[in-house]
């Protein structure tokens, strides 16, 4: 098979990123319309509640392009502006109008309890604080600025790596063992990490020789990934537990790398509408709260939430949550990251890919 190492966009695992931010969406939705001034029970029963699992994926695909798109900048500390300008530029711009736009919606509702002086500077700055950030999803942006600086530091010197990869392997480890009541000791040694580097193995692996049946191992994952989540849900294991990282993180792993690989090889094709859902999979991921909170709480004022049954609701919210992210992309996210883009090409005489 013809392979084309210098593609950037891999849009097969871009549709599995929108996948993965519908299943945060739903396992949201379902928990935010069971509370008691809304539905009061959980829709479809038990059916969405392994969906934090998309996050899972989302760190496993973060080691991922990473490693696919910025290899070569390991060991080149000329690169490390343009490397920082492109991952600050995916994550912050984005991610401040929408915390604007959720403190906006707090402070209509009333809902201000939140919004400490140190906490929004902390959530604006995506730092690690014993309290969570403001926008609550952006707790996973803490561990990918994390990720990020970590690469960051093996841009700049290679030899820092390896260090780094056996610093994560210890704090996990030592994080299995030894109980400390610290959030620092939490975030630092959270088994998430290792995701990051599931991730990088799987961009070393579609790098090189070219992967056989790539569709099938694609399969493979993907079957891994719903088993792991059936098992979830039966109660074998338990949400934040070292067994769900690894089997979650473990099938992430394999489907994207099927999926990157079989891209590649030109033997998956992704159509237009998903690559349009992978593209704006992280307005998703951004937005939801905000619009099935909002949308719940509005429909509860109006007496409408009680009459209407709760399982299309949430297909309902799912699908506005979708079509207010796909506005955003298009009309805000898009023209903003293609403004950065130009300015950061300008600076460096160098193109800055959106995508990655």
């Amino acid at each position: 098979m013809t392979e084309h190492p210098g593609r950037d966009k891999l849009l097969a695992i871009q549709l599995g990123r929108g996948v993965a931010a519908l299943l945060v969406v739903l396992v949201h939705g379902t928990n935010s319309l069971a509370l008691p001034q809304y539905g009061g029970r959980l829709a479809f029963g038990n059916a969405f509640r392994f969906g934090h699992a998309g996050v899972d994926f989302f760190f496993v695909l973060s080691g991922f392009i990473i490693s696919y798109v910025h290899h070569r900048d390991l060991g080149r500390p000329g690169r490390f502006g343009r490397y920082a300008r492109r991952r600050l530029s995916r994550i912050y711009p984005p991610y401040w109008i929408v915390s604007a736009l959720f403190i906006g919606s707090m402070l209509i509702f009333g809902h201000t309890e939140r919004l400490a002086p140190v906490r929004l500077l902390t959530s604006a700055t995506l730092v690690p604080y014993s309290q969570s950030p403001i926008l609550g999803v952006a707790w996973t942006l803490q561990h990918e600025m994390l990720f990020y600086t970590c690469f960051g530091l093996a841009v700049l010197w290679r030899p820092l790596g390896p260090a780094l990869v056996a610093a994560c392997l210890a704090l996990v480890a030592a994080g299995q063992f030894v109980a400390v009541d610290a959030w620092e000791w939490r975030f630092l040694t959270t088994p998430f990490h290792l995701q990051f580097l599931m991730g990088i193995a799987a961009a070393r692996w579609v790098m090189g020789p070219p992967v056989p049946a790539p569709r099938l191992l694609a399969a493979l994952g993907a079957a891994a990934f719903l088993v792991a989540g059936l098992t979830e849900n039966a109660g074998w294991i338990t949400y934040l537990g070292f067994a769900s990282k690894l089997a979650f993180g473990l099938s992430s792993m394999v489907l994207i790398a099927g999926l990157a690989a079989g891209e590649r090889q030109g033997l998956i094709r992704v159509g237009g509408f998903g690559a349009l859902i992978g593209g704006a999979s992280y307005a998703i991921y951004l937005l939801h709260e905000l619009v099935i909170n909002d949308a719940a709480f509005i429909l509860a004022r109006a007496g409408v939430i009680r009459r209407v049954p709760l399982e299309p609701l949430l297909l309902v919210l799912a699908a506005l949550t979708v079509a207010v992210a796909i506005g955003f992309y298009l009309a805000v996210e898009q023209p903003l990251l293609r403004r950065l883009g130009r300015v950061g090409a300008r600076a460096e005489r160098v193109p800055l890919a959106v995508n990655g």
